[in-house]
C-alpha cells in the first residue's frame, strides 16, 4: 500500500497533508534549535495559483513568474506558490524538457548575499547533496541558479517534489504497521549509513527532515548543520564553532550535546535516530522538554538518572549543575510498559540507541546487524561512499566576498554537469 492509499484513509489529500520541505527551506517558525545568529524562515502556506498569463517570456530563454518574484528558465513552468517565509519562497513546477513533466519544487532563497550565516549553510549543503547524489535515501538537487537582477534576485534551488516529511505521516490518525515502522526506519539507517560511510555527522534528524514519497521511499534533506568528523576537521571547529550546544532540534538532541563542550562523534545521529523509532511506535516524540534542563528531566524519566561516572565524564559545569540541584532520582522505564505494541527485538534496539553514553550506543553497521531488521534487511541497499567529504572549504573562505565566488563557482560546476548530462541524454 502506497503512503497516497494511507493518507487517503485518513481523509488527507496530497495539499491537505502538504509540507513544502526541502533542502535549504530554513527552519520553520516552532522549531527550536537554532544556531545563534540564524533565524527562523517560517514558511506559510499560499493560495497562489498558476494561470496562463503567469509567466512572461524576457528572453535569453528566462521566464518571469511575477507572483514570487521568480525569473527562470523557460524548461520550467511554475504551477503555484506552496509557500512564503522571510528568507525565501516556494513554488511547485513542472519539467517541461522531460517526457513525463516531471513536478519540481523551486526554493528561491532570498537575502543570501549579505548575510554569512546563510551562505555558509547554502554552500555546506549544496556541496553535501551533490556528493551523495545518487542515493535513494538522500534528497538529490535537480538544478541550480543565481539571479542577480532585483527583484528576482536569489539562489534558486530545484529538487524534486515530494509530498510528505516523515512527521505528518507519524502525527496522523492512520494505522500503519509493524512493516510499514520498519520500513521507514531501515531506509533512515541505510542512509545515515551512507553519510557516516563519509565521516559526515547529519547533526539535525528528525522525522521533519525526512521527506516520505508517494510510495513510501523516504529521504533525508537538510544538511546545513552538517559537520565532518575527522581529527583535523573536529579540532578546528571544536575551537572555532560556538554552536555545539544548539545544533539539532531540541527533542532530538543528544545529552552529550547538551551536557557537554568536548568533540562528539556519529552518536549524536544514533541518538536522534533512536528518537525516530521511538516515535513511530508512540506516534508522538518520545523526550520534549521546553527548554535544556527540561529536556535532560525528560530524558531521566525515561531511561533513568544517568550515574556520577556518567556526569562526571561529561567535564562541563553545566553537567554539574543540572545533576546537582535536588530533584528526583529516576528509574529506567521498560520500552515494553511505553510501547506495548512493540516486540522485544524492537526495545531491545531502543536500549542500544537512546543510551547516555555514547560510546556505548550502537553504530549504524550494529543496527543493521541487529535481529529486529532481519527480515526486511537487504544489504545490497547498505552501501557506502568511498571517500569522505572534504570540509576545508570552510575554513579557507574568511571573508564574505570569498563565500560568494565559492557558491557562484559551485553554482556554476553544476550547472556545466547538468549540461553535459543533458546533452548525453538528448543524443540517446
Amino acid at each position: 500500500m502506497t503512503i497516497n492509499e494511507l493518507l487517503s484513509k485518513d481523509g488527507f489529500g496530497v495539499h491537505k497533508f502538504y509540507n513544502p520541505k526541502v533542502a535549504l527551506y530554513g527552519y520553520n517558525e516552532g522549531d527550536v534549535g537554532v544556531a545563534p545568529g540564524e533565524r527562523n524562515m517560517g514558511m506559510g502556506k499560499a493560495n497562489d495559483y498558476y494561470s496562463s498569463n503567469a509567466c512572461d517570456s524576457v528572453g535569453d530563454n528566462r521566464v518571469v513568474y511575477e507572483k514570487a518574484s521568480f525569473l527562470i528558465d523557460s524548461r520550467y513552468k511554475v504551477l503555484q506558490v506552496l509557500g512564503k517565509g522571510s528568507y525565501g519562497t516556494v513554488c511547485s513546477a513542472i519539467d517541461l524538457k522531460t517526457k513525463d513533466k516531471s513536478s519540481l519544487a523551486i526554493k528561491k532563497v532570498c537575502n543570501i548575499f549579505n548575510k554569512e550565516v546563510l551562505l555558509k549553510r547554502a554552500i555546506r549543503e549544496l556541496k553535501l547533496m551533490e556528493f551523495f547524489k545518487g542515493h535513494k535515501n538522500i534528497i538529490g538537487l535537480v538544478d541550480l541558479d543565481i539571479v542577480y537582477m532585483k527583484p528576482y534576485d536569489g539562489l534558486y534551488c530545484f529538487q524534486e517534489l515530494i509530498d510528505y516529511d516523515l512527521a505528518k505521516v507519524i502525527h496522523s490518525s492512520v494505522q500503519f504497521s509493524e512493516f510499514h515502522i520498519k520500513s521507514f526506519f531501515y531506509q533512515i539507517c541505510c542512509g545515515v549509513k551512507y553519510i557516516h560511510s563519509a565521516d559526515v555527522i547529519h547533526r539535525d534528524l528528525k522525522p521533519g527532515n525526512i521527506l516520505v514519497t508517494s510510495q513510501g521511499c523516504l529521504k533525508i534533506c537538510d544538511f546545513g548543520l552538517a559537520r565532518g568528523i575527522n581529527e583535523k576537521y573536529m579540532n578546528r571547529n571544536h575551537r572555532s564553532s560556538n554552536i555545539t550546544n544548539y545544533v539539532a532540534t531540541r527533542w532530538y538532541r543528544a545529552p552529550d550535546l547538551i551536557l557537554t563542550r568536548k568533540p562528539y562523534g556519529k552518536a549524536v545521529d544514533i541518538w536522534a535516530v533512536g528518537c525516530i523509532l521511538a516515535e513511530l511506535y508512540g506516534r508522538r516524540p518520545i523526550f520534549i522538554g521546553d527548554d535544556q534542563m527540561q529536556q535532560i528531566n525528560e530524558i531521566c524519566k525515561v531511561i533513568g538518572t544517568p550515574s556520577k561516572e556518567i556526569i562526571f565524564g561529561y567535564g562541563s559545569t553545566i553537567a554539574w549543575e543540572i545533576f546537582s540541584d535536588p530533584k528526583p532520582k529516576y528509574q529506567k522505564k521498560n520500552w515494553g510498559d511505553i510501547y506495548p505494541h512493540s516486540s522485544a527485538k524492537a526495545q531491545d534496539l531502543l536500549d542500544a540507541m537512546i543510551c547516555w553514553d555514547a560510546a556505548k550506543r550502537f553504530d549504524i553497521d550494529r543496527i543493521l546487524k541487529h535481529p529486529y531488521l532481519e527480515d526486511i534487511r537487504n544489504k545490497d541497499d547498505e552501501v557506502e561512499m568511498d571517500q569522505t567529504f572534504n570540509f576545508s572549504f570552510e575554513w579557507k573562505v574568511r571573508t564574505l566576498n570569498d563565500m560568494k565566488l565559492l557558491l557562484r563557482d559551485e553554482v556554476e560546476n553544476f550547472k556545466a554537469k547538468k549540461y553535459r548530462y543533458d546533452n548525453k541524454l538528448e543524443s540517446l
